[in-house]
């Protein structure tokens, strides 16, 4: 089958909507535990109190996405709303081992240095650093 290449603001908003989930998720967590973030009281705690919260963020975050782009339909929530999802080159479904390595790989060059993000400005396949490595496409849902 062929597919259309993702549009950048249609994975710019999933983006947004992952984060909603993941950030609701994490603080549903970590709640019981004292470490939610409150960005109005950002200097009443120490920097390890921040570190223990984005640490968990990210942890759950990985799991998130991982799972739910190796899952059946391809694509984590934001994605099935903006009617994305994400393959392989050769159009099959991420296997859960291809799926961690481009998670880890955003996580290190895309949130970290953002960096990886601008790579998919600069070719055809709209794929950015994380896609190139894990060799995986974001696509629209449906075949054209």
């Amino acid at each position: 089958m062929m597919y259309q290449n993702a549009s950048l603001f249609k994975r710019f908003i999933a983006l947004i909507i992952d984060g909603m989930i993941i950030s609701i998720i994490a603080k549903v967590i970590t709640f019981p535990f004292g470490w939610t973030f409150n960005p109005f009281h950002i200097f009443d705690n120490d920097i390890w109190y921040y570190v223990r919260f984005s640490g968990w963020t990210g942890f759950i975050g990985l799991i998130y996405y991982v799972y739910l782009e190796s899952s059946w339909r391809s694509a984590t929530f934001g994605k099935q709303a903006m009617h994305i999802m994400v393959l392989d080159e050769d159009g099959n479904r991420l296997t859960l081992a291809k799926s961690l390595l481009r998670n880890l790989t955003k996580v290190i060059c895309g949130n970290i240095f953002i960096l990886g993000y601008f790579f998919a400005f600069f070719n055809k396949e709209k794929q950015a650093l994380h896609d190139l490595i894990g060799t995986t496409i974001v696509v629209d849902d449906q075949p054209t």
